[in-house]
């Protein structure tokens, strides 16, 4: 059981991680053929787009996937057939609701996060950026709930094989139609293809979905019941898309640059989510898995496979955050040419540790019967960041949002490991551990290799030759001391 959590977790990140390679690689020509100052004009599009379809898909991959997951525990096979037909109206109808909202209200959402510089010309490119964006709306909720409806019943290679596709279809369509549109009408043509990837996706997850709308159905408040589950996911899992929406609002009054608005809110947040993606995987697939384990009584298994795996997050995650902390130059200058982004990227690469953590806990936390103080937080959270950036930001520009951030996260981590130690899941003492033991590991493997690079002057390659070298090395040192920790700590106590 522990071995297929783990290896449903790598499908999943495997997938997750591809799509955000191909997105970056979509994304590096894309700025580069658009421009630094055109490029603006997707990123104030873009932000209130994705609250916006977070808010249409308001948590309907954990929320569907964990009510599938109990009622396939507890044998009502029928009823996950009828959730699939009422489910599929619902989000029909969620979608039309949420495009025409951004349709007679785009101009008043617009007008809370635009730069005053902007004149009445460039706000309706942007205007007519969000409503084509907007169209994406009518399939998102749709792929959302399959997505959920699938992982709930322990398939993820569906998912994995969409968001790859979805990518694949952005990038090939984006190759071949830049070549004729070189002016701002290149985002209007962004979002097009955007839509058409999202479409190809939701026929895809169609074809898996399909079957089990010929199966046998029951009756049941079906639409209530999802609801009530996807509710709390809804606002513990949209913390990311708050945080962001909160700076799109506050960050262009309180620090009005233009270049550093975009390297914050969109180029390095993209670069972190790497690893990041990893422990949203991992979340995503203990969600329905914990939940399913409490139902059938296995608490001892749930424990083991919650304390090994928000380990394993933490080890993979606190090297991957010092290596980009370290190269923080070479690798945003592989994809963007901000002034001052890799200054911003050394320093909003600390957030890895923050945000992927969240990710596993709320994934595991949020599987278990109770978990409305996981809400609480996140609303808290909200209010936290809102006020911290007002407070924190005129005295520290972005770092002050940076330091809002950490400190309003924090408050979810907290929240998460309290709700599993009232479920008898005592994991925040032992992560403080594993915390420590990463770093010296870390810090101790970085030491050894930058000594090795230094007298046998790697620094002549170029650099993401440097970089990919370095890499390796310092993952295969710090493995090796990891392990030997590992072993020493076990010999001592027998």
């Amino acid at each position: 059981m522990k071995d297929k959590t783990l290896l449903q977790a790598l499908i999943l990140g495997v997938g997750q991680v591809a799509a955000k390679v191909l997105s970056l690689v979509f994304l590096f020509r894309f700025a580069n053929d658009l421009g630094k100052d055109a490029m603006s004009l997707y990123a104030f599009a873009y932000v209130p787009f994705s609250l916006f379809a977070d808010l249409a898909c308001f948590g309907l991959i954990p929320g569907t996937s964990k009510l599938v997951s109990k009622l396939i525990g507890q044998n009502d096979e029928a009823q996950v057939n009828y959730l699939l037909r009422k489910g599929t109206l619902y989000c029909i109808l969620a979608g039309i609701f949420f495009f025409l909202f951004m349709l007679f209200f785009s101009r008043q959402i617009l007008s809370m996060s635009l730069f005053d510089g902007f004149d009445e010309a460039e706000f309706e490119v942007v205007r007519r950026n969000l409503l084509m964006a907007s169209l994406s709306l009518f399939v998102l909720p749709l792929i959302y709930f399959f997505k959920g409806f699938l992982q709930g019943h322990f398939i993820m290679y569906p998912s994995c094989i969409s968001i790859v596709l979805e990518n694949v279809v952005k990038l090939l369509l984006y190759i071949v139609i830049a070549k004729f549109i070189h002016d701002s009408n290149l985002v209007t043509t962004v979002f097009i293809i955007y839509l058409a990837g999202y479409i190809l996706s939701f026929l895809l997850l169609l074809y898996f979905v399909f079957p089990y709308y010929r199966k046998k159905h029951e009756k049941f408040h079906s639409i209530s019941t999802l609801l009530k589950t996807c509710i709390p996911f809804g606002i513990a899992t949209m913390f990311f898309t708050i945080y962001q929406f909160i700076d799109s609002v506050s960050l262009p009054i309180l620090l009005p640059v233009e270049g550093y608005y975009t390297a914050y809110m969109f180029e390095t947040i993209r670069l972190i989510f790497f690893p990041i993606v990893i422990a949203q995987a991992l979340g995503g697939v203990l969600n329905p898995k914990i939940n399913y384990m409490f139902q059938e009584d296995r608490i001892e298994e749930a424990k083991h496979i919650a304390e090994r795996c928000s380990s394993l997050i933490i080890y993979i995650l606190i090297p991957f955050m010092i290596l980009i902390r370290y190269f923080s130059n070479d690798i945003y200058n592989l994809f963007y040419k901000q002034e001052n982004g890799a200054t911003i990227l050394y320093h909003i690469s600390i957030l890895i540790i923050f945000f992927g953590l969240h990710k596993v806990l709320i994934g595991i936390s949020l599987g278990l019967p109770k978990a409305h103080y996981i809400i609480i937080a996140t609303i808290l959270s909200a209010i936290a960041k809102y006020i911290l950036n007002y407070v924190l930001v005129p005295k520290f520009g972005y770092l002050g949002a940076i330091y809002a951030t950490i400190l309003a996260v924090s408050i979810c981590i907290l929240a998460a490991y309290y709700v599993l130690h009232r479920e008898g899941i005592c994991l925040f003492l032992k992560n403080i551990k594993d915390i420590l033991l990463a770093g010296i590991c870390t810090l101790g493997s970085g030491f050894l290799v930058v000594l090795f690079r230094v007298c046998f002057l790697l620094n002549r390659y170029p650099a993401y030759y440097s970089v990919v070298l370095y890499s390796i090395m310092l993952m295969g040192v710090y493995y090796i001391s990891l392990n030997l920790f590992k072993q020493t700590y076990k010999l001592c106590i027998k």
